[in-house]
């Protein structure tokens, strides 16, 4: 895995209460998200982009903040 971007956004919820956070001018729902339930798994989340690349989140603790890192393979 390559990390190509590391930021930390905020997370937000739309009118219908669904969270969101923003990576650039990209709109990313929570719900998008596949749950990682793995012991040492380096994210709480993971999404594809295309078919060579993924973004992978870590939520605080507070469910406040976001710490994505969009990857390529």
């Amino acid at each position: 895995m390559v990390s190509i971007e590391q930021e930390t956004a905020s997370v937000s919820f739309d009118m219908e209460g669904d969270a969101y956070f923003m990576a650039g001018d990209i709109l990313y729902y929570l719900s998008e998200f596949i749950k990682l339930d793995v012991d040492g798994a380096e994210f709480d989340g993971i999404a594809h982009i295309t078919n060579t690349g993924g973004i992978g989140i870590n939520i605080d603790e507070a469910n406040e903040e976001v710490k994505y890192t969009i990857f390529t393979i």
